[in-house]
């Protein structure tokens, strides 16, 4: 499981930052998607572009997974830093609270995390026949596939 960092004695100066994975193709694809939904409130660099920044983080933790890093040094990991880039913008405020708030849901959260994390490649592959090739300008096939799964559904009920 990834570690959990709480606070940085260096933190950004002019706006929080995400802190990814550049090798990653999975994690760039969802960069893509976080800055247009955050807009300009966030910056987004890959740890191989800052981790020299952060002297009291050890580069092995963001290979582990994201860290939002506020401009007031706090740091939030993996899904949660997610949530918070969507709460930073005001959109679905819930899922933040939800993964401080609801043991049940940060536990999920985690788990369903570290699991992406351990199968990027395979989520990548995923994501792409989900979301099309182009994240900034994703296609719902997702939509395809859901009407697949139902019309697949029917039919075995039908047969029963």
């Amino acid at each position: 499981m990834f570690s959990k960092l709480d606070k940085t004695s260096f933190p950004p100066s002019k706006n929080p930052l995400m802190v990814y994975d550049g090798n990653c193709g999975f994690c760039k694809y969802w960069i893509i998607r976080w800055k247009k939904i955050s807009g300009l409130g966030v910056d987004y660099k890959s740890y191989q572009e800052v981790a020299s920044n952060f002297k009291d983080i050890p580069e092995q933790h963001f290979k582990e997974a994201v860290r939002f890093i506020g401009i007031d040094g706090v740091i939030y990991n993996g899904p949660d830093a997610a949530y918070i880039t969507y709460f930073n913008k005001n959109k679905v405020k819930f899922l933040h609270q939800w993964y401080v708030d609801k043991k049940w849901f940060r536990v999920l959260s985690d788990s369903a995390y570290q699991f992406i994390a351990d199968n990027r490649n395979t989520m990548s592959k995923i994501t792409i026949r989900m979301f099309g090739e182009n994240p900034a300008n994703p296609k719902p096939y997702w939509k395809y596939y859901l009407v697949g799964l139902i019309v697949i559904v029917i039919s075995l009920i039908a047969l029963l």
